[in-house]
């Protein structure tokens, strides 16, 4: 695959505090680290940039050395028990910006879901109380506006783990009979993609996530974590996997049904496939996310299914997923071309069936470009 300059991105970054008249920024969230470091890294750490441009890295000592020889291309200096707070303000002393503006990983606002690893409000008392007097500020913008548009580099990697997701939802769709447990297929799924380079099942939701006949069918359901339930003919099947390649992530899921459909089931199928064909539609450059988002919901009442589709469309993907743009009504955002987003459709209606459409696409100059080898079309096992 492509290399990825990470010098590039430290001087982006740098460039943007220069704007921002800030001395420093201090990410402390898995994304910013993945993003600028390139190595794994799933403990607790900070990078802090500076802005004459230098590049450092905090990291817990029992994980360092790995990351060392794994490629993280900056100084690292190593941290033991809670000492992460006192290294930082540390850093910032002798880099001469503790009594300057410095940017923290503290909120995504508007989303619902909190980043792994956004400052903790302990962590900040802490780092507030032991500063030399600087002036801290929420800096999540400032680098997730850098990772809003990927380069080509990105973009092979987030195409890979499309396709890694892909051949792993086929082998999972193969699995299904009658009988078998949904801890069975999640099983088969993750054998997949592991064997096809996938390095970390990243959802906090379990995993890989298998369900199946009511349990894909909770209000509001986006939670289908594997359990022994068997499958049983004339329901909804849920899949949902999460690999990740090159610390890219991809999350992928298409409803599929298996036996037939009864007309309550095809009606959901019906509205819910209209749904997905209207989003794809709609992402275009220059579309605001709230437009789109918009444009679902009304799709869903139509269909006289309102109360059931979820009014939230998707995500950014990247080196994380909770990251923007959020296809929510409260988005800011406005669609460009080279964002990469895990387009989502979501209909739960109690003792009918859930669908949902985790669908990773990227933004061209023209239209929405489907990643995935596959169609956003309910998959209908006979």
């Amino acid at each position: 695959m492509k290399p990825i300059n990470f010098e590039s991105r430290v001087a982006a970054l740098a460039a943007r505090l220069k704007q921002e008249k800030a001395g420093a920024y201090v990410g402390t969230r898995q994304a910013s680290l993945h993003y600028l470091c390139g190595t794994f890294m799933p403990w607790r750490g900070a990078v802090i940039v500076t802005q004459d441009g230098s590049c450092e890295v905090i990291y817990w000592a029992m994980d360092s050395q790995r990351i060392r020889e794994e490629g993280c291309p900056h100084p690292i200096f190593e941290f033991y028990g809670a000492g992460l707070i006192k290294s930082i303000n540390d850093r910032l002393r002798d880099h001469r910006v503790d009594k300057t503006i410095v940017g923290l990983d503290l909120s995504h606002p508007g989303a619902a879901q909190v980043a792994p690893g956004m400052l903790t409000a302990g962590e900040y008392l802490d780092l507030s109380k032991s500063s030399s007097g600087a002036n801290f500020v929420n800096g999540v913008r400032w680098i997730d506006d850098l990772m809003l548009t990927k380069s080509e580099a990105e973009i092979e990697r987030l195409r890979r783990a499309a396709e890694v997701a892909a051949l792993g939802f086929n082998a999972g769709k193969e699995a299904i009979k009658e009988g078998v447990t949904e801890n069975h297929i999640a099983g088969v799924v993750e054998a997949a993609i592991r064997d096809h380079g996938s390095t970390w099942s990243w959802s906090v939701t379990g995993g890989t996530e298998v369900g199946g006949g009511e349990r894909t069918a909770f209000l509001r359901g986006v939670t289908q974590q594997s359990t022994d339930r068997k499958i049983k003919r004339n329901e909804f099947v849920v899949i949902d996997l999460h690999p990740l390649i090159d610390l890219y992530m991809s999350d992928l899921s298409i409803p599929i049904f298996f036996g037939q459909p009864g007309p309550a089931q095809r009606a959901a199928i019906d509205c819910w496939e209209d749904v997905a064909a209207t989003l794809l539609d709609e992402i275009k450059p220059g579309k605001k996310v709230s437009e789109c988002v918009q444009k679902g919901i009304s799709v869903f009442e139509r269909h006289g299914l309102g109360e059931y589709g979820l009014p939230l469309f998707g995500h950014g993907l990247g080196t994380c997923a909770r990251t923007r743009p959020f296809m929510n009504l409260s988005s800011d955002d406005i669609l460009h071309s080279g964002m990469v987003i895990a387009l989502g459709t979501h209909l739960y209606q109690p003792g009918v069936g859930g669908l949902r459409l985790e669908y990773p696409i990227l933004v061209t100059p023209t239209k929405a470009e489907p990643l995935a080898p596959l169609p956003a079309k309910v998959q209908v096992i006979h």
